[in-house]
């Protein structure tokens, strides 16, 4: 069995590389690094390896062109980032480039991927999006949006895909332990500082993310705390969730 994860050299794609090569899969990976980190020296050399930019047409082509036309059989869709920042204070070329990975790059080669395994009969993709998917989320709009994107059109490609042999997976964490924060340039604010989201570890998002892949499972949603912030929004005026969001991802 061959899986595909991109976004895999730190955080929840690492750990779902290692994952699925403990379960015996050939695992490719990419990154946007050209080093490989020394701690995973291991993991890295039994696992082929691209050092790409999907934001850009030309990483995407490069990517496609690196896997080839074999038959895969997992492909991870983990890929993306966040800002955290205000629309209007927000770098637009930055914004664009984020919205360029998780949209466009997230949609294209769930399409290709889909194809393909409709194709041959089988096949699993999993789609990381975020509780953000639920919610609107001041301070992050850009990236909240993106995320329910990924929620929406996932749930609609794993319909149309029904009885193919293909399932899609959408992997909805909340807060993780990984590089995102310092790559978002979150600083101290409520959500990361109080007990309203317990941040769960990396490994533990991404063992409920590939086993739920595993079974078919439309959605995954790990932690109590996570899927109950997924309801939200059926109890909730959306005055009340805007309020509460500028609350805990505002600036202390």
């Amino acid at each position: 069995m061959k899986a595909v994860i991109t976004g895999s050299s730190t955080g929840i794609g690492l750990e779902m590389a290692k994952i699925c090569l403990s379960q015996g899969m050939e695992v490719w990976m990419t990154g946007t690094r050209s080093e490989r980190p020394n701690e995973n020296s291991e993991l890295f050399g039994l696992c082929p390896y691209l050092a790409v930019d999907l934001s850009t047409k030309e990483g995407q082509e490069a990517f496609l062109d690196w896997l080839g036309p074999e038959p895969i059989d997992v492909f991870v869709n983990n890929a993306g980032y966040g800002i955290w920042k205000d629309v209007v204070d927000t770098d637009p070329d930055s914004m664009e480039a984020m919205i360029r990975l998780n949209v466009e790059a997230l949609t294209r080669f769930s399409r290709e991927m889909a194809i393909r395994m409709k194709a041959q009969g089988y096949g699993r993709i999993l789609n990381v999006a975020s509780t953000a998917a639920f919610l609107p989320g001041p301070h992050m709009a850009a990236y909240y949006a993106s995320k329910a994107y990924v929620l929406s059109f996932s749930d609609a490609l794993s319909w149309e895909l029904r009885g193919t042999g293909v399932t899609v997976t959408t992997l909805c964490p909340g807060p993780t332990r990984s590089r995102f924060f310092e790559r978002a340039g979150m600083a101290a604010m409520p959500l990361l500082d109080g007990p309203w989201m317990p941040i769960m570890t990396a490994h533990s998002v991404a063992k409920a993310g590939i086993n739920a892949t595993l079974r078919g499972k439309r959605r995954a949603i790990p932690g109590i705390m996570n899927f109950l912030s997924s309801k939200a929004p059926i109890f909730m005026p959306r005055s009340i969730q805007l309020g509460t969001l500028n609350w805990l991802q505002g600036s202390k």
